[in-house]
């Protein structure tokens, strides 16, 4: 049957195209009718069990008139989705387990449509791919995210630009520019771009992507590849020394999780008693996150001037309760936490380039440069220029050199990353150099 099928499709599909050639054709009565007719025989065949992709075409002008077209579309390995109010429609449908593409770009205005109803509690199973299309100034106020929960869900392909997102209720619903929550097994975030963006929380975490993620029973599972966010801020409220906020995601708790190729640009700011990471917020324990070929040039920052030792600002983790491995990754940016003795010469602050809190973190290949620490509000910005003051960092492992700090990003040229970073320089692909600020960014 299946062999039939193709035999007869490929026939068809030949003909079509030669004789549309995928374009706007004036066509007689007669024949619109017939192609018409056509098309209504293939979507019964297709709706009957037969399909393997969604065609999407269309017929334009008065049926019964001779000045009509018809447009042969795209095959799409998803329903697609060409309006604001589709894609309201896949996104507050709970359980939601169909797939999708993005057929075109959607700007929202900055306006919240009606019917885009509260999705707190709202479980996204299916797929998105927006084949490289945008998604564009949102703005939201008191939703956790564009989607509420992640739970089994592949996003890919997409593009989001200008989302801003508030969060102000006094409860326990954290926040992500993508979703609030991530939750399940097979999760899947590839190729995602978040520019000029903001996700802030009053009362409770927040992540750039994702504000917790945590299985509901068992372990969860989530793969992150190529993804990059620029000229974006995260804020947090919650108040906790286990918990933080984070570039890509808040808080991780019992999950197994790869997250590979990212590059983020962001600010990240616990306003309270809870800490903060380039990459990830805080790790739980049961958590198991392996992280390869990162950059970060974010400024970390942890408000709270409370001394606790298990909060601070990290690199690429603020707290680590879980295990957690780091290879081939940079950090650079600005780092402020609780500083002890902060009119001494004997200051240290909380922080660190790979953590600022917690043990079970393993790293190959990890570097650094032009770090600005704060130590106390008349004198907040100091350069760190020497091993010594490189080493005023608490949250540093004691095998992590001072030897692979670079003091300056002006000496970091291609030929510095070809030699340090070959991991990154030969994906050129999907990594590029930055001429600008010295570094290696994914592509756009």
């Amino acid at each position: 049957m299946e062999a039939c099928y193709n035999l007869f499709w490929n026939h068809l599909e030949i003909h079509i195209f030669q004789c549309f050639q995928r374009s706007y054709l004036p066509i007689n009565h007669r024949a619109k009718k017939h192609f018409i007719t056509l098309l209504a025989i293939l979507n019964l065949l297709f709706s009957t069990g037969m399909s393997f992709a969604f065609w999407a075409s269309s017929v334009t002008g008065n049926i019964d008139s001779a000045e009509s077209s018809v447009v042969v579309g795209d095959w799409y390995d998803g329903t697609p989705i060409y309006t604001i109010s589709e894609f309201i429609d896949v996104i507050t449908t709970d359980g939601n387990t169909g797939s999708y593409v993005l057929a075109r770009n959607l700007d929202f205005n900055n306006i919240t449509p009606a019917e885009w109803i509260q999705t707190k509690d709202i479980r996204f199973m299916g797929s998105l791919d927006g084949l490289g299309h945008s998604i564009s100034n949102i703005t939201l106020s008191d939703y956790r995210g564009i989607f509420g929960i992640l739970d089994g869900a592949t996003i890919k392909n997409i593009t989001l630009n200008a989302v801003n997102i508030n969060y102000t209720l006094a409860d326990n619903y954290t926040s992500g520019i993508l979703a609030g929550r991530m939750q399940g097994t097979g999760n899947l975030i590839e190729n995602v771009r978040i520019n000029n963006s903001s996700i802030s929380n009053t009362s409770v975490f927040a992540g750039g992507l994702v504000g917790f993620v945590s299985p509901t029973s068992g372990t969860g599972t989530a793969t992150i590849s190529n993804v990059k966010i620029t000229g974006t801020s995260i804020t947090g409220g919650y108040s906790g020394n286990g918990y933080g906020n984070g570039g890509l995601f808040g808080t991780v708790n019992t999950f197994n999780m790869t997250i590979d190729d990212v590059y983020v640009e962001a600010t990240v700011t616990s306003n309270s008693l809870t800490s903060s990471g380039g990459l990830i917020g805080s790790t739980l324990t049961g958590t198991t996150v392996a992280i390869n070929r990162a950059v970060v040039f974010s400024s970390i920052i942890v408000l709270s001037t409370t001394n606790d030792a298990n909060v601070g600002s990290g690199g690429l983790i603020g707290r680590n309760q879980g295990t957690a491995s780091a290879n081939d990754v940079f950090y650079t940016g600005f780092l402020r936490a609780y500083v002890t003795n902060p009119t001494n010469t004997s200051y240290t602050v909380r922080a660190g380039t790979l953590r600022a809190a917690g043990n079970n973190i393993t790293f190959t290949n990890s570097r650094s440069s032009q770090i600005t620490i704060y130590r106390r509000a008349q004198n907040p910005s100091i350069a760190v220029n020497t091993a010594t003051l490189y080493n005023k960092l608490t949250g540093q492992k004691a095998t992590h050199s001072a030897a692979t700090y670079v003091k300056l990003r002006t000496s970091l040229n291609a030929a510095w990353w070809t030699t340090n970073y070959s991991a990154i320089t030969n994906l050129s692909l999907i990594w590029e150099y930055n001429a600008t600020t010295r570094l290696y960014q994914l592509k756009d």
